[in-house]
């Protein structure tokens, strides 16, 4: 019975949030995700929801699918390099090989570094993981009520005409991780999916929270 309760309180205390992310999509492999469902992550606490998982508009990714489209063809023009002409067959086959293994590990490594770099929004706080590399990550968390301004930009036409940009979140006690290095802050959500949404989702988020907390 308590489990229902604490449901039903989390419902109405989001229910604005509910009502802005109205018809979004709710796959977790979008690139905009309203309350995906079956989704949990390290230490989320059992009455806290997911609100919003994200990560960078897919348009992101047309710069590196254009490289390996290109790079596909290469072989086939192998006879036009003189440094190539010299070598036998057999080796000509081998290198063939090694030039598709590198583009297909290119490819994923390229693609899992895009799924895999996201940003969720919670009841509760805020989840942002960057991944410099498939061996290296970087999970920045924070609290709602740590939070003290949020602003989205979107720069050029591309980013208008699709609906992305950044989306930076200030938080009380700026963290210094690996990631600020190009970033503004710790909380730097680059180049995603509806960036207006999400920063009017967090500041709803936000006066719920500290509308929770008056009436406690």
């Amino acid at each position: 019975m308590p489990e229902i309760f604490n449901a039903d309180r989390m419902r109405d205390k989001i229910s604005k949030v509910n009502e802005m992310l109205k018809m979004s999509p709710h796959s977790h492999w979008a690139s905009f995700a309203a309350f995906p469902k079956q989704l949990r992550f390290e230490m989320q606490h059992d009455d806290e929801e997911v609100v919003v998982l994200g990560r960078a508009h897919f348009i992101v990714n047309l710069g590196w699918i254009a490289v390996l489209c290109f790079a596909i063809f290469v072989p086939m023009f192998w006879g036009e390099f003189p440094f190539l002409k010299t070598l036998n067959t057999a080796t000509i086959l081998q290198l063939t090989i090694l030039w598709y293994m590198a583009l297909a590990f290119y490819g994923i490594q390229s693609f899992l570094l895009w799924f895999y770099n996201v940003y969720i929004v919670t009841t509760e706080r805020l989840v942002d993981v960057d991944f410099l590399g498939l061996l290296s990550k970087t999970i920045n968390i924070t609290q709602l009520s740590k939070i003290e301004d949020v602003n989205y930009s979107q720069r050029g036409l591309l980013q208008s005409i699709f609906n992305y940009g950044d989306v930076i979140v200030q938080t009380a006690s700026e963290q210094r991780t690996p990631d600020r290095v190009a970033e503004i802050s710790a909380f730097t959500f680059a180049s995603i999916s509806n960036p207006d949404k999400v920063a009017s989702v967090i500041s709803q988020l936000i006066e719920d929270e500290e509308e929770n907390d008056h009436h406690h």
